[in-house]
């Protein structure tokens, strides 16, 4: 009866959302609280457990995705972003195709820092005119310059911050080299899906587009909605995206913890420091303020999924769930894969394979029941999670980018799915043979 009651709440909010509705903020707190209902919890332990209690369960990952927020500004303050992208286009001069692979190439290493809706409409104001300028059509350009966002996100440390979490490590142990080596593996396969599906794409358009000669001048003053001014940014400054990636990958390739939180505010004293030191101290002040305005959607969405999470390890609801998931035959490498990767698109609308909705209760129970070694559980979250970010119509970014470029945000989703869930299988086909 409790699992018959969690699948019409799961159909009814996500119903909710898939028709714009009711925002995800408010749907998973509302979710959280009637599975409380069905599981017969009372309103006081409700308000204490789920409410007060879920609101804080992950405040590690949401503190992270405020210094990320916060360094996302310095970048943006300082110019730094700006003039890394005005670089990557006036590299590529007349060579249209070196310009847009830039581009992307830009993108995707600043989102291995940046999050948040305030740096995708940064970074997309500037890139995405560009892109356009170069007789890259509307669609596509939006296309591109989502998957590049999703190709530097592997390595976003609200993710990496979230996978401590499941993997429940103690705050003096440092990130498994599997996880990392993984992250790679998928990054590689995201580099050659993204550049064979732009080469694709532009050819199947049936217009003269990333080979056709543009003049450098058109590229570089190409107009955008910034209302930065360029500014002169010092080389070693261009260096300050990658400073928290180059020191968590390094401290914990020595074994050593360092946590993202630390890590981001050593990259934004790097960037106000490079850039300007007689005005770091107010540049750093006012981008804690704006990052904590930028990240609070996000923080919002973390604490109704801790809700959710607390909701759905209630005791009654794992009793009901506990034995559908373990009859599952996961010790058979091939259900791995096809399990994961074709009902990955349960990740779309926070469904049950979303690590940023109901599914983030599904996988806590899996890592309880031990019915998969953790890391091939957790490789099989990095693929579908590559999915969710790209095709996922309720993601702010993805809401934004096809506002941007003029089409509706399912085309975005019926453009990139196939291929994403196919990245997505070739992951977990390397997953199964790593970790089985």
């Amino acid at each position: 009866m409790i699992a018959i009651g969690l699948l019409i709440i799961f159909l009814v909010f996500a119903t909710l959302m898939f028709l714009r509705k009711m925002p995800a903020l408010i749907a998973l707190p509302a979710m959280a609280v009637l599975i409380a209902v069905l599981a017969r919890l009372g309103a006081t332990d409700i308000l204490n457990q789920i409410v007060a209690g879920g609101t804080v369960k992950l405040a590690p990952v949401y503190v992270a995705v405020f210094a990320g927020a916060m360094m996302g500004r310095v970048l943006i303050q300082t110019g730094i972003a700006e003039e890394i992208i005005k670089r990557a286009a006036e590299f590529g001069g007349e060579r249209p195709l070196v310009v847009a692979f830039g581009l992307m190439l830009v993108t995707a290493i600043l989102f291995t820092t940046l999050q948040g809706l305030g740096a995708i409409i940064t970074v997309g104001s500037l890139v995405l005119p560009i892109m356009m300028s170069l007789g890259i059509p509307r669609k596509l350009a939006g296309v591109l310059f989502l998957l590049a966002f999703a190709t530097g996100f592997i390595f976003n440390p609200i993710l990496f911050t979230l996978y401590r979490q499941l993997l429940q490590l103690q705050d003096n142990q440092p990130m498994p080299p599997e996880v990392l080596q993984f992250a790679f593996i998928m990054l590689g396969l995201m580099v050659v899906f993204v550049i064979a599906y732009a080469l694709i794409a532009a050819k199947r358009s049936g217009e003269v587009l990333l080979l056709s000669a543009v003049a450098a001048d058109r590229v570089t003053q190409s107009k955008t909605t910034s209302p930065l001014k360029r500014k002169t940014v010092r080389p070693i400054a261009l260096l300050t995206p990658v400073v928290p990636l180059v020191l968590f990958i390094g401290f914990n390739a020595f074994g050593i913890k360092l946590d993202f939180i630390a890590a981001f505010l050593i990259g934004s004293l790097y960037g106000v420091v490079t850039t300007n030191l007689s005005t770091a101290i107010q540049t750093l002040t006012a981008s804690a303020i704006k990052g904590i305005e930028d990240g609070a959607p996000a923080a919002i969405l973390m604490m109704g999924i801790g809700m959710l999470l607390n909701a759905l390890n209630l005791g009654p609801i794992k009793t009901a769930l506990e034995p559908l998931i373990v009859s599952l035959p996961f010790q058979s490498a091939l259900f791995y894969v096809a399990f994961f990767g074709l009902l990955s698109p349960l990740s779309l609308y926070r469904g049950p394979l979303n690590i940023f909705g109901i599914g983030i209760g599904l996988f806590t129970i899996m890592f309880g029941t031990g019915i998969l070694p953790a890391l091939a559980l957790l490789a099989a979250i990095i693929c579908v999670v590559q999915v969710q970010n790209i095709c996922d119509p309720t993601n702010t970014h993805n809401v934004w980018i096809a506002n941007f470029v003029g089409v509706p945000v399912e085309g975005l989703t019926k453009e990139t799915l196939l291929p994403a869930m196919a990245v997505c299988l070739l992951g977990l086909i390397v997953a199964a043979v790593l970790f089985f």
